[in-house]
């Protein structure tokens, strides 16, 4: 077996080292810049020294600032319930959904997973008036219903379930069936059990879309006990000041809570995702 010469590598470990200065560079500069007063922020930019990603005077101003006078707190909550809830009732939901389009033979079988999958093809912004007509018909403006329910069915977590259910053992459901278990306790009690790591593929998914929606939100909720995350940051800029150093602050928080759930079930995302792999 013919090794590479090490000496070879160095130019590619260098591009990486490089490449990962210029992601990280960035992060690190905001996250000392939400510990640096309001007038500290950008002084130290050009040119570049230690005291660009070192804080020479820090404090907790921002953060405190977010939370107390901003109502950062309620939004951060806000947006974990309403994903939470998402990702349970979507798994639910979009899991029973793709395991029939995998099982079940019914009329207009096909014709119907192919407008699944157009929905997702759909951009947001082309169906998001009419589905704002239908919130305001049902009086759930302003109510977590209209956070959270019209972004439970989605096409793509449908595909996902399906493909994974494609290749689920049907011995495992003759045998349910045959122990005189019916189709829901068949589905909840063997075939989601087993179905760990695209579930959490799912859920993973159904979490960062809910968690980064602006758009949806912004549109049906009214009073700031309503608020989001992404609509809180918003509300950091002013039409006359920009509030850097709190929107380091909330910004930083709002990265690092999708990352700190990410990041452990890493190995199952992966696993989910090439489970589902193309199969007729």
């Amino acid at each position: 077996m013919n090794r590479i010469n090490p000496s070879r590598k160095l130019p590619l470990y260098t591009l990486h080292m490089v490449l990962l200065l210029f992601v990280f560079l960035p992060l690190i500069f905001a996250f000392t810049s939400s510990f640096r007063p309001m007038e500290d922020i950008y002084r130290y930019v050009s040119p570049l020294s230690w005291k660009t990603f070192i804080p020479e005077h820090f404090t907790l101003e921002a953060y405190q600032t977010i939370f107390v006078e901003h109502g950062f707190g309620k939004a951060l909550l806000n947006s974990l319930l309403i994903a939470l809830v998402t990702v349970a009732v979507g798994i639910l939901f979009n899991g029973m959904a793709g395991y029939a389009f995998a099982k079940f033979t019914f009329p207009g079988k096909k014709p119907l997973f192919l407008l699944v999958l157009l929905s997702y093809m759909v951009p947001f912004e082309l169906i998001s008036i009419n589905l704002y007509a239908m919130m305001i018909d049902l009086k759930w403006i302003d109510t977590y219903l209209a956070l959270i329910v019209p972004c439970i069915p989605n096409g793509m977590i449908i595909f996902l379930f399906r493909q994974y259910f494609m290749s689920f053992p049907d011995y495992l459901i003759e045998a349910a069936r045959i122990d005189g278990m019916g189709l829901f306790r068949t589905f909840f009690s063997i075939v989601l059990p087993n179905s760990k790591a695209v579930c959490i593929s799912a859920g993973l998914v159904l979490f960062v879309n809910q968690w980064e929606s602006f758009l949806w939100p912004i549109l049906v909720t009214r009073s700031q006990d309503m608020y989001t995350v992404q609509i809180a940051l918003s509300n950091f800029s002013t039409q006359y000041t920009q509030n850097w150093n709190q929107i380091f602050a909330g910004s930083l928080i709002a990265f690092l809570v999708p990352v700190a759930i990410i990041l452990p079930l890493q190995k199952f995302f992966t696993a989910g995702l090439t489970s589902t792999g193309a199969k007729e």
